[in-house]
This record gives C-alpha cells, structure tokens and sequence, in this order.
C-alpha cells in the first residue's frame, strides 16, 4: 500500500478501554509491553496468556492488535476472526479485521465488515477513513469523498484524510477542490512531500505550467532535506518538462528519479519517452528495454519500445514489440467488465 497509509495502524490498535484493562488484569506483563509499543513481546505475552485462561479474557483480541502494529495481517487475520467467532458482539474486532482486509487490498470484503461493526457501534472517524479508502480502491470516488468528508467533520485536523480527499478530487476531475484539499494539508504541514507534489499534478491538470513547475520544484526541495527519498516529484517535473522538450533538464531529473527507485517501471518508462523525444535512441532503448523486464504486461512499454526500435532501424524486433502490443490490448480489453470476456456469449 505504501508509505502514505502507514499511520493509520496505530491509531486503531493503541487504546485499551477500562473494563478491557481489567479483564486483561492476569495478562498483565503482557498488557505493560503493549503499552510500551513492544509489540513482538505483547504477542507472545498475550498468546501465552490465552494458553492459560482460554476464551475467558479480551488477550486474542490485543494479540491481533500487536500482530497488526507488526503487519503481520495475515496472523492477525487469524487470531481475530477466532476471537470474534466467539465474540460476535465486538464492534472492536470487527473494525480491525474490516482495516485488515483494506490492508490486504480487499476492500469489498473490508467494507462488508465496516458495515457490520457500524451496527454494533457508530464508526469513528478513522473507520470513516478506511472506508472510503476502501470506495477509493473500488474507484467508487463519489463515496469515497463523502466517507472522507464525514470523517473531517468529526476531526478536521486529520492530515492524511484530508490529503486523501484531495487524491479523490483529483480522480474525480475536480482540481479546484483538489488544489484546496493539498493547501489544506500543507498550512498544517509545509513540509509534506506527497501534498506539494499532488498540488503540482492538480495545477498541471489544470494547465496552470509555472505554478506547477514551482511546486514540482519546492516538492524537490523538501524531498532532497528528508532521509528517505521519493522518486515521485522528480518524474512528474521531468515528464512535464519533457512535453515542453526542455529535455536535458528532463533527463537529468528522471535519472535521479531511477537512482532512487530503480526497480519502478514508470522510471525507465518516462526516461525511455524523453531520451526518444530527444532523438537519443540508444539510451532510450535501454531504459525501455529495462521498462518491459520490469513490467512485461504493460502495452506502452512494449509499443515505445516497437517505435525505438523503427529508428534504430531494427524492423523485425519492432514488429514482435508491436504484436505483443496489441496481443496485450486484446487480453486486457477481453477481461475488463463489458469487454470481449463478458460478452463472449451474448451472439
């Protein structure tokens, strides 16, 4: 899922209730890491607890929060669906396990338990979230900006709601609201990489070049002072850049954009289009080469590869790229919903 859903674990599995305390008084070494955030520890703690006093305390239902708190999701998984079999009136577990399968990109499922645990007790507004991130994943984007905005009214100082409204605006076309959305999140946190960035797509979408490029260009800025890098501004100023056939500094942006993520087919992709646009074939056939190895299923890959290749004039290893491109427009049109798959026996 990446990095920008990573703050949601905690927040769902911190708290412990007082009537859950108490239960929980015989696990108490257990209880003491899990407060501390010692969460291997908490696991063992609470599965050995469980082992001695099975089915009469709340210890499997705070194993799979310390389990969850490790991204171990499939065990939690397990642990929880137990408990809650056994427990079909917690409104606790079943929330976790409906964030489990969000995790775990099954949001159908994910959002079927929502819709359980929200008979049990009103969803709070990280439920909310997860939710419509759950609508987001379905490309449901009409639900998932009225689950967000619900879950804002409820806490307005959520940053990553709000920054995940603006990603819904965005799908939706509406960059105005999109724009508002990451100028939101950026008055609370100047220093936020992804919302620089996504204002900048949301200006390019917009047409709205200088801006975007200042954006794109403080984007970098903040990216280059943090310890960690995303590739992420570096392609989106470098492909913008590109069109404008400003393609030396394009080039030298998406370069480092492949030093950071080497593994990303975007990266080579978009390095691949530039060196073409700049009439540089043998570099680009070497980034585009690299591109379909790291993603042999992508159509474009294999089609700018095809058109490398016609200027490198290799007739013959372009034709084999342009078949595979259009072998693999077949596949994907015959199981898309309403392609040739799913009218295969409406004659």
């Amino acid at each position: 899922m990446g990095r920008i859903f990573c703050g949601f674990v905690l927040i769902f599995v911190m708290t412990i209730s007082s009537p859950a305390a108490a239960q929980l008084d015989s696990c108490s070494p257990a209880l003491q890491m899990f407060q501390q955030h010692r969460w291997a520890q908490a696991a063992a703690g609470f599965e050995e607890c469980e082992h001695n006093d099975p089915g009469n305390t709340d210890a499997q239902l705070y194993r799979g929060k310390s389990l969850v708190n490790l991204n171990k999701y499939e065990d939690a998984e397990t642990v929880l669906q137990k408990y809650a079999s056994s427990h079909p009136q917690s409104d606790d577990a079943i929330y976790l396990l409906a964030f489990i399968f969000f995790r775990q990109n099954k949001p159908a499922e994910s959002l079927r338990l929502f819709a359980q645990a929200a008979k049990l007790k009103s969803p709070g507004a990280n439920d909310l979230t997860i939710a419509a991130l759950d609508y987001a994943l379905l490309k449901d984007y009409s639900d998932a900006a009225h689950y967000l905005e619900l879950s804002l009214k409820m806490n307005p100082e959520d940053v990553e709601a709000r920054y995940h409204l603006g990603r819904v605006r965005y799908q939706q076309n509406q960059f105005d609201l999109a724009i508002s959305a990451f100028e939101e999140v950026l008055k609370r946190e100047p220093k936020n990489v992804k919302a620089e960035d996504n204002l900048a797509l949301s200006l390019e979408a917009k047409n709205e070049v200088d801006p975007a490029i200042a954006a794109y260009k403080k984007a970098i800025e903040i990216d280059e002072a943090e310890s960690t890098h995303s590739e992420q501004p570096y392609i989106n100023l470098g492909s913008l850049l590109a069109k404008s056939s400003r393609y030396d500094e394009a080039i030298l942006l998406l370069t480092h954009a492949a030093e950071i993520a080497p593994g990303e087919f975007k990266v080579h992709y978009e390095l691949a289009r530039a060196y073409f646009e700049a009439s540089r074939f043998e570099p680009a056939r070497q980034q585009a080469e690299q591109a379909v190895t790291l993603d042999p299923k992508n159509s474009s890959g294999h089609y700018l590869l095809g058109r490398i290749y016609q200027r490198l004039d290799q007739k013959d290893l372009a034709k084999e790229q342009f078949q595979l491109t259009s072998q693999l427009m077949r596949e994907k049109d015959a199981s898309s919903p309403g392609g040739m798959a799913a009218g295969a026996e409406a004659h």
